[in-house]
């Protein structure tokens, strides 16, 4: 009998190469839990350490070289700048025409501007504070003056002598500007292209809830879009989220973390699987709804449908100005009706005074053939 061969006497054949060395003095990686924090923008508590003594020392230089400027009552407000002024140039001019130094002024203040060929600028005017009264005083005869080509204009920075008053209007603001519709379940949207459909529409604001309507202005030849159209919804919060141009979505990231052993444990402990515990953190992200084919819609609220049906058909609406019947409610007297005016027919033609050939091109009418040939030589 052949004798069965034992499998624990089989070897697996080494494979020639060189050895593979392991240091152990090595740190040890990063976790995946690590690495999602560091991708996050998180850091360690030795990473964070080593940053904040970096960030120590050009802290400390900053607060050393910047000085807090605080606001005087002696302030002077100038204006007509040239946008290329600096505050230097206003330091200087102040210098050279008044009798006090730099140190007499304590704050420079000039907002800046739109950036022009790439170098900044201000916005015509800037603030200039002093230390005495004497100074200020100085410093608004100096108005009229020519500063870098222009006459620059110098008042008071707490007075306001000259400004127009606000009328009631501009005081609430609101008042001024042109009132929209109130919130509806039913928004206008504009600047479609010509090749959106309903289905489009439909699909693209679903987004934001259920859609109940859509109408939409198409061509009569075509029937594309004309670029507007009218969306009804089943809420008023869709429609405000519309108009808003975005929708809030809530996502859920789920993270791992793997509970790590101590090393005092057992070899027993240590042979056994470590626990995954999953977390699950909450974030919102927005979701645009404002572009639809490459174009951006102007969406807002629409009149609701029956407060346009009244506004067009009711008793004073547009079409009773118009001449047409003004639909009344059940039981009311219906509104006196306007005369028709009939419209005068055109005069006929009198026969008489001219030929038969003369009243065939005037009336169009049809004239027996009279059998005779007309030729030209």
């Amino acid at each position: 009998m052949t004798e069965v061969a034992d499998p624990s006497h089989k070897k697996r054949k080494l494979q020639d190469g060189p050895e593979l060395e392991i240091d152990i003095s090595a740190p040890e990686p990063p976790s995946k839990k690590a690495l999602r924090k560091a991708k996050k923008g998180k850091t360690t508590d030795g990473e964070a350490k080593d940053t904040e003594k970096d960030t120590e020392k050009p802290k400390t230089e900053k607060a050393e070289s910047k000085d807090p400027e605080k606001r005087s009552e002696f302030g002077v407000w100038i204006g007509n700048l040239s946008f290329n002024t600096t505050k230097d140039d206003l330091r200087q001019f102040f210098i050279d025409g008044c009798s006090f130094d730099n140190d007499t002024i304590t704050r420079v203040h000039m907002p800046k501007g739109p950036e022009k060929f790439g170098r900044p600028q201000n916005k015509g005017f800037a603030y200039v504070d002093f230390s005495t009264k004497k100074a200020l005083e100085e410093a608004i005869a100096l108005s009229e003056q020519l500063l870098t080509g222009r006459r620059v204009l110098i008042k008071n920075a707490n007075s306001f002598e000259g400004r127009p008053e606000k009328t009631a209007e501009q005081a609430n603001g609101a008042a001024s500007a042109k009132p929209g519709h109130p919130p509806s379940r039913r928004i206008f949207v504009g600047n479609l292209s010509f090749d959106v459909t309903k289905e489009s529409l439909e699909e693209h604001f679903a987004r934001c809830g259920t859609v109940d309507n859509v109408h939409m202005a198409t061509f009569q030849d075509t029937g594309k879009c004309k670029g507007y159209a009218w969306v009804e919804f089943e809420e008023i919060a869709s429609a405000e989220a519309a108009v808003r141009g975005f929708v809030t979505e809530k996502e859920e990231d789920e993270e791992e973390e793997e509970e790590s052993n101590d090393s005092s444990d057992s070899d027993e402990e240590s042979k056994k699987p470590k626990k995954k515990v999953q977390k699950k953190s909450k974030y919102q992200r927005r979701i645009w709804v404002n572009q639809l084919l490459g174009r951006r819609m102007r969406m807002e609220f629409a009149e609701d449908a029956q407060t346009r049906y009244k506004k067009r058909f009711g008793k004073d609406g547009e079409g009773k100005k118009n001449g047409q019947p003004a639909i009344t409610e059940e039981g009311a007297e219906p509104a006196e009706q306007q005369p028709r005016v009939r419209k005068q027919r055109r005069p006929s033609i009198d026969e008489s005074r001219y030929s038969k050939e003369t009243v065939q091109r005037l009336s169009g009418a049809i004239v027996e053939a009279q059998g005779k040939k007309v030729t030209f030589d």
